[in-house]
């Protein structure tokens, strides 16, 4: 086995992976920079109402989300820390925007509960499958595409723009954006945001299903 990589099997794929065993690459730099300015957001967002520069810093954060898979990449730094860190890192990010923008902004209840209690059942599924396979799930690309609309419609939201035309299909308070009051474009991007994120939970929970109906078939390889 060489030194610093990790060997396994993809069932899904039937190939097999190498990941770095390396923590301080840039990308997992970059990854920890965007955790850390999620307790600034919140400061200048809930805290003080300054909404203009919460925006800039959320902007920045979710903009930095799309940078360190590239950078991973680029620089063949992959690491297996930086595989779990990073949608470690995107679920807190949403988990703090839906919190604070629900705080401030009075998105609907719904909306927070559905984002929060997917990512807790994605939590249980991650750590079901680390404890009974020794593996993480391989992120999809509706899963990172939902993350994108997610993240995007809670940069529109803090900053309330830009905002559309009410669709004037349904007037309630639990669904911004159908009524006839302009609202932000955010509310759009969250309404499919939610949709998708509930469809890759059904794909990992899918994925979960298989694995462990084929866990004899596809055993946990050795290091030896």
């Amino acid at each position: 086995m060489i030194a610093g990589t990790h060997r396994k099997i993809d069932p899904e794929r039937g190939q097999r992976k190498s990941l770095g065993a390396d923590i301080f690459t840039w990308a997992n730099l970059i990854s920890l920079i965007r955790l850390l300015l999620l307790p600034v957001f919140w400061v200048l967002f809930v805290g003080y109402g300054n909404y203009p520069m919460a925006f800039l810093v959320i902007v920045i954060a979710a903009l930095s989300d799309m940078l360190d898979g590239q950078v991973a990449r680029a620089t063949h730094t992959v690491s297996r820390l930086g595989q779990q860190l990073d949608p470690l890192v995107d679920r807190i990010f949403i988990l703090i925007a839906v919190i604070a923008v629900f705080i401030v902004r009075h998105i609907p209840l719904w909306m927070l509960l559905l984002l929060v209690l997917r990512d807790a059942l994605l939590l249980v599924l991650t750590v079901y499958q680390k404890l009974k396979f020794g593996r993480d799930f391989q992120v999809v690309f509706l899963g990172k595409l939902t993350t994108v609309l997610v993240m995007s419609g809670f940069c529109s939201l803090v900053l309330f723009w830009p905002v559309l035309p009410g669709a004037q299909l349904l007037d309630t308070p639990a669904l911004p954006g159908l009524g006839t009051d302009p609202q932000p474009l955010g509310f759009w991007l969250i309404y499919v945001g939610i949709l998708f994120s509930w469809i890759t939970a059904a794909v990992y929970v899918v994925k979960c299903t298989r694995r462990n109906l084929s866990a004899e078939e596809y055993p946990e390889p050795s290091d030896a």
